[in-house]
């Protein structure tokens, strides 16, 4: 009975979605029922709900932090035009229009997602997409996708909290997660790839597809199995990049960019550098959590990086100034909905919710192995984090494994991996991917002023329309103006995931 009581908020959540609901209220909503059943049905002290809460507070404020500076950082390379400077020179060294977005989907977002986290490859790859061609639909889309190396994301740190609270070897861990990758890459890039140019024109990709797959999924095992697991996303980001540049190279000879790009890359250069600074400083203090590791962390790189960023690329000023007014336009609304889906992962979890619905859950026997996916899944969506996921989820999923008499290292990469994956479907991350695509110029508009192509969704279906083969991503570009609309990026994602989901569970069970 409890565990049912306890789906009743995701289930509120989901069906609130479903009807197309705004996600904010989807949110209040959801966390207004769970309000009640721990009041009624999962009574907690107030002390250890307020307790909660107060830590939850410096996570809520970074998650804050981390927004607003990166939708002004993506305004900021548009407006100064970086932006276009790095999608044409992308677009000069693969000449292939699908090899450039492979190289955006599985090498630079995963390159910027595993150095930093909280969802900021997708704000680096959403305008490079757009550049490329690619409707903001599409671009949000195929950003989303490119979140496939989350368990490796802000160098592992979520990974690290499976570890502790399964029980299990933290480098075996990153191994088991790595071997269960495999259908995540492949799915998620071939979904990329028939969303933005078709079946027909994925299957013309199949070469690059699996260079690129397995250039990733090689390397983050390799890592995981004889360097260390936090740098293993950042090194197979770096491999499917250079993976692809060699082959274009081979195929197509050198080819001068038009212009020169170095500088361009200097805020990306500067975070990053600032950001394995700041985790040596805090590794070096002892730090892990807290308002310093807030300032010494993505949210305070992030914002010292904004600041900086015309100066680095050698403009104006005043460009800061009219970029911070355009952001706080959009940013309010995408941090009102992640500080409150954050809230009801806390108190779910706080409450023993979660703990209810994965104890339930055990009670299927080896059954249980198909539906472990999609708990952890549940999490992820919920908490965005694959961390706050873990921390719901990850010992019970431990504990769930010993009961039946199963490796507790698998199940718990099932549920690292699992809650990875879906925390980048999670609400308030989607909403910042259609925001950051429907501002992002496309090749043919001014730096500045966010095209509004076409949104590449079928009317009334929520199914993402795919262009015809025979077209090429710069077409979409010319598209008739339109509104991209977050819930149908986020049944496309939602639809792609639960293909993988399947595909874990099916392993799982087979694994047994």
């Amino acid at each position: 009975m409890n565990a049912a009581l306890a789906t009743l908020p995701i289930l509120v959540t989901l069906g609130l979605l479903a009807a197309r609901v705004k996600a904010l209220y989807a949110a209040l909503a959801a966390l207004a029922s769970a309000a009640v059943l721990t009041a009624l049905a999962f009574r907690t002290p107030l002390g250890e709900l307020a307790d909660s809460g107060l830590h939850m507070l410096p996570t809520a404020v970074e998650l804050a932090a981390i927004l607003f500076g990166g939708i002004l950082l993506s305004e900021l390379m548009s407006r100064t035009g970086a932006q276009r400077r790095l999608g044409d020179w992308i677009g000069g060294a693969c000449r292939t229009p699908g090899r450039a977005v492979l190289l955006v989907l599985l090498g630079v977002t995963p390159f910027a997602e595993s150095l930093t986290g909280f969802g900021i490859g997708v704000i680096v790859a959403i305008p490079l997409l757009r550049q490329l061609g690619l409707s903001p639909a599409k671009a949000a889309v195929v950003g989303l996708l490119g979140l496939v190396t989350v368990p490796w994301g802000s160098l592992a740190p979520g990974s690290l909290v499976a570890a502790q609270l399964g029980g299990v070897g933290f480098q075996e861990l990153g191994v088991y997660s790595a071997l269960l990758s495999a259908p995540v890459f492949a799915i998620c890039a071939a979904a990329a790839l028939a969303v933005t140019y078709g079946v027909r024109g994925a299957l013309s990709l199949a070469g690059d597809w699996l260079l690129a797959v397995g250039t990733l999924w090689t390397v983050i095992w390799a890592v995981n199995a004889f360097v260390g697991v936090p740098l293993a996303g950042v090194l197979g980001g770096l491999a499917v990049i250079a993976a692809l540049l060699l082959v274009s190279r081979a195929q197509d000879g050198p080819r001068q960019p038009a212009e020169p790009i170095a500088r361009t890359l200097t805020p990306y250069a500067f975070l990053v550098g600032g950001l394995l600074a700041g985790r040596a400083a805090l590794a070096a203090a002892g730090v892990e959590e807290g308002w310093w590791a807030v300032l010494a962390g993505p949210a305070g790189w992030l914002l010292l990086t904004v600041a900086l960023t015309p100066r680095l690329l050698g403009g104006r000023d005043a460009v800061l100034g009219a970029a911070v007014r355009d952001t706080l336009g959009r940013w309010w609304l995408v941090t009102m909905t992640t500080v409150v889906f954050l809230a009801l992962g806390t108190l779910l979890t706080a409450s023993g919710m979660s703990r209810a619905i994965a104890e339930a859950a055990a009670g299927l026997g080896p059954a249980y192995l198909v539906l472990a996916p999609w708990i952890g899944a549940a999490g992820g969506f919920l908490a965005g984090s694959n961390t706050g996921a873990n921390a719901m989820f990850a010992a019970s999923q431990g504990a769930t494994a010993q009961v039946l008499g199963y490796p507790a290292v698998q199940l718990v990469a099932v549920q690292n991996v699992s809650a990875a994956l879906a925390s980048g479907a999670a609400v308030a991350r989607v909403v910042l991917a259609a925001q950051l695509a429907q501002s992002a110029p496309g090749p043919s508009d001014e730096p500045g002023r966010g095209s509004e192509a076409s949104a590449g969704t079928g009317a009334g279906t929520g199914t993402v329309l795919v262009q015809a083969p025979a077209a090429t991503a710069t077409a979409t570009a010319t598209a008739t103006a339109a509104t991209v609309d977050p819930s149908r990026v986020l049944r496309t994602v939602l639809g792609v995931y639960a293909a993988v989901f399947v595909a874990l569970g099916a392993i799982a069970l087979l694994w047994r």
